[in-house]
């Protein structure tokens, strides 16, 4: 799958998110690049057509992002109930449990965001799709910083290997530091027993672990770029066996 490819179906489901807000609507803003094509998408419509929505973003790049575009910009603080949200995902499983928390990974604020909606809407392209959660990224969990060698150790105990999230500059490797002031930490697992529900459930339950980016029947409907076309696939519904296919 070409680079030309994903953005076109990037952008193709955008449009398409873009189309089901009615007005008067508070809707969530996910992050990420799909979730940035999504409110520029958004922005025409209420530039083009008078549309008036609240706007309630999940992280700080997005929310500058939609105050440069002139859209009306709240917090959950202001709208506690949000109307819908949109948001992109790193993977997929056909029966659209979600792994997010990639690059600089605002997914507790995503997650909190995405629990205040009526409906959670996932935009992706057709990469994103998996047969297993956790089969090209790693599990991020987000972790108070002086609990970072603790969930090391446990995360060891479970069966897993956990490293820091960090970036590099100028030639130093630094520490990702989350809109909340923590730490990531990557954790990859060879083997999963009894299932993603309980695994998440044992990473919380470690002392100084804030959330994971496991987002498990949370979704509405996801809304998958294939091509030239959008497919959507509904809560209790699963995603085409040839499509995962395709995405390989």
């Amino acid at each position: 799958m070409t680079l030309e490819v994903k953005v076109r179906e990037k952008q193709l489901v955008a449009r398409y998110a873009s189309s089901l807000i009615r007005d008067g609507e508070v809707v969530g803003l996910g992050s990420g690049t799909t979730a940035a094509m999504f409110v520029r998408e958004l922005a025409k419509r209420i530039k083009n057509e008078g549309l008036k929505v609240i706007a309630v973003p999940s992280s700080i790049p997005i929310k500058l992002l939609a105050l440069s575009l002139n859209m009306q910009v709240a917090s959950l603080d202001e709208y506690p109930v949000v109307d819908v949200d949109i948001d992109g995902a790193d993977e997929v499983d056909r029966r659209l449990n979600l792994l997010k928390g990639g690059s600089y990974g605002v997914f507790t604020n995503e997650k909190i965001l995405a629990s205040s909606s009526k409906k959670f809407f996932i935009i992706v392209d057709h990469s994103k799709l998996v047969k297993r959660l956790h089969t090209k990224f790693p599990i991020p969990v987000e972790v108070l910083r002086e609990a970072r060698e603790l969930v090391f150790r446990k995360i060891s105990k479970l069966g897993g290997e956990a490293k820091l999230r960090t970036y590099r500059i100028n030639g130093e490797e630094i520490p990702l530091i989350t809109e909340r002031g923590n730490f990531i930490v990557e954790a990859w697992f060879r083997s999963i027993d009894g299932g993603f529900k309980k695994l998440d459930r044992e990473l919380k339950e470690i002392p100084g672990v804030v959330e994971t980016g496991l987002f498990l029947d949370m979704a509405d409907a996801v809304y998958i770029g294939v091509g030239e076309k959008v497919e959507v696939v509904n809560r209790g519904e699963e995603v085409p066996e040839q499509l995962i296919e395709w995405s390989k």
